[in-house]
């Protein structure tokens, strides 16, 4: 077994969530029979209901997964919110050095539910056939914020503050994001193969997509200029798991 796991009494309840998210994990992307397929992550208790999954935190308490990475836009048009090396950066808000598979691991055992599926693979370019008829994804709400330092002062927003709207020329409304959880092509997890992770324009290989309307123009979506932080800020990325009944009452 490839987990590395201290049990104390708070953590009893999540080695059977541990085993199931794996087991998860497993069916969606199967042991490495490639390069760019990693193997399953390896899960640590750092203190009482916190753990890391390779370079992710979770807290159970919080419903919280965190990692770090860095402002990657200052201004132009976007079609992600966040990337890793191998996604598509040059239209990413934010990039980060984590794995797909790290985060998802991370969220299966916070109890997150994905729309994740096998299916045919999306364009490697999104183009407007595809936009037009993009499949409407499901899966558990989150919010996303993000923590940085300005002059010496520890800020948190909404990561919405930091987006805009093409149409309307102001900050996106505060939601959450859907986490429908990539999906699995040929054996292989889509989101850890293409390294974008949280979509603006409809991409079901992402682990997360934007709702919002109009989440299907890759000309509406761009960084607020006016709110975010340079080029190469560091960031602390944090995903808040919401509870299926509170969905609709915190949107």
């Amino acid at each position: 077994m490839m987990t590395m796991i201290t049990l104390k009494s708070p953590a009893a309840t999540l080695l059977a969530s541990l085993t199931l998210a794996l087991a998860a994990l497993a069916e969606e992307a199967p042991a490495p029979a490639k390069p760019e397929e990693p193997a399953k992550p390896a899960v640590r208790e750092v203190s009482p209901g916190v753990f890391e999954v390779g370079k992710v935190r979770l807290d159970q308490k919080a419903l919280t997964v965190s990692f770090s990475g860095k402002v990657n836009m200052e201004r132009g048009l976007l079609e992600y919110l966040i990337v890793n090396p191998k996604g598509s950066a040059h239209e990413s808000l934010l990039v980060t050095e984590v794995s797909a598979t790290d985060i998802h691991t991370a969220m299966l055992l916070l109890g997150a539910k994905s729309g994740a599926i096998t299916a045919d693979a999306p364009p490697t370019q999104l183009n407007d056939e595809f936009l037009r008829t993009a499949p409407k994804l499901t899966g558990d709400s989150v919010f996303i914020s993000v923590k940085w330092k300005e002059k010496g002062v520890e800020k948190t927003v909404p990561v919405e503050d930091w987006l805009s709207n093409q149409e309307k020329k102001q900050a996106i409304e505060h939601g959450p994001w859907i986490y429908n959880g990539s999906l699995v092509y040929e054996g292989r997890f889509l989101a850890q193969v293409d390294g974008n992770l949280v979509a603006l324009v409809t991409m079901p290989s992402a682990l997360l997509n934007n709702p919002r309307k109009n989440n299907n123009n890759d000309q509406m979506w761009n960084v607020n200029e006016k709110d975010t932080p340079k080029v190469n800020t560091p960031v602390e990325i944090i995903f808040k798991l919401v509870p299926p009944a509170d969905s609709k009452t915190k949107k």
